[in-house]
């Protein structure tokens, strides 16, 4: 009974990753006007509350369901490190950076939607540029810390192509991982970009940054924890790499 319960709850919280998608997608893309985003960095303060925040008063509620949503990115990178043992079912340091990398992506997909509801919520009671100082305050933290989420795609790619014997993961997820992850090093050019590819709206920094990101690693990812949680228990060690095939 004990062990059905956890594959049960396994199996609950694989469809955190698909709720986390959908929660995200529907608050802080289409409700908070994210598609793309306001870009604040070639925006007068008066601009930034008269065409994005005074414009659309559906960003605050959008923000704080992001906030909540975004949380659930940990809980499924939570999962994920509980699945990557070894063949002794013992932990290496590739699974501490994917869970620590997942942790710190979930805080930051919560505390940066906050901060912008709290920008929607006030945008008439405080001075615009104070609005345009936390709005784009958030936003350098939400791109230049991407080193937080590098950490985990790169550890998590390492484990998938070094562990030969796992068959839970394909070696191209994690090559397509790592090079995911290590192309998130042009976010650090969002703050001194007004226009262009590397600008915070810009097509490499957020449609090809972004889209990969969600599409080819954690859409991808998932689809393959989920089809890991509903095989039998001989089948999930197998393709962990920790029984040895007849």
């Amino acid at each position: 009974m004990e062990e059905r319960a956890v594959k049960a709850v396994e199996r609950g919280l694989a469809w955190c990753g698909p709720i986390f998608v959908a929660g995200f997608i529907c608050f802080w893309s289409v409700m908070g006007h994210n598609l793309p985003p306001p870009n604040m960095m070639g925006m007068t303060p008066d601009q930034l509350v008269s065409e994005y925040y005074g414009k659309y008063p559906s960003i605050g509620p959008g923000m704080i369901g992001a906030a909540t949503f975004g949380l659930f990115y940990t809980i499924w990178s939570c999962l994920l490190a509980s699945l990557m043992r070894d063949e002794s079912g013992n932990y290496s340091v590739f699974t501490f950076l994917e869970l620590a990398g997942g942790i710190l992506t979930g805080w930051l997909l919560a505390f940066c939607p906050a901060m912008w509801a709290a920008c929607s919520l006030l945008v008439h009671q405080v001075d615009p540029a104070t609005i345009k100082m936390v709005h784009t305050f958030t936003w350098i933290i939400f791109d230049c810390t991407y080193m937080i989420t590098t950490m985990q795609m790169v550890g998590l790619g390492l484990w998938t192509v070094l562990n030969k014997r796992q068959t839970m993961f394909p070696a191209w997820a994690g090559w397509a991982s790592i090079a995911i992850g290590v192309a998130f090093v042009a976010l650090v050019i969002m703050p001194f970009a007004a226009d262009g590819p590397f600008a915070v709206g810009g097509l490499f920094n957020y449609w090809i940054i972004f889209m990969t990101w969600l599409f080819a690693f954690f859409s991808v990812y998932n689809f393959y924890v989920l089809k890991h949680v509903y095989r039998s228990p001989a089948e999930q060690a197998r393709a962990a790499g920790r029984l040895q095939t007849a």
